[in-house]
């Protein structure tokens, strides 16, 4: 799958990978409004193709193309911030 990844101007170390490019215009047609509430104004840092093989720094790939397939994103942040912020948008 080629893989788009975006970065918010809020959040340095937190990214969105997408397997279609974002429009920019209107971001929510691809991602939930918490999404872009976190992250602010979206900008594309890097384009890949993305297979169960290949090594990501911090995630397992499987797990991102399963996101990505399931929900239409996946959604990279530190380790230590993970849950805190996904018990504050999605409970």
């Amino acid at each position: 799958m080629h893989c788009y990844v975006y970065k918010g101007e809020k959040k340095d170390d937190h990214f969105v990978y997408l397997n279609k490019e974002l429009n920019i215009e209107q971001p929510e047609q691809c991602l939930p409004t918490a999404i872009i509430e976190l992250l602010g104004s979206l900008s594309l840092v890097l384009d890949f193709e993305l297979t169960a093989e290949r090594k990501l720094p911090q995630a397992e790939a499987t797990q991102v193309l399963n996101d990505i397939q399931s929900q239409g994103f996946y959604l990279q942040m530190p380790k230590k911030d993970m849950r805190a912020e996904e018990d504050r948008l999605f409970s």
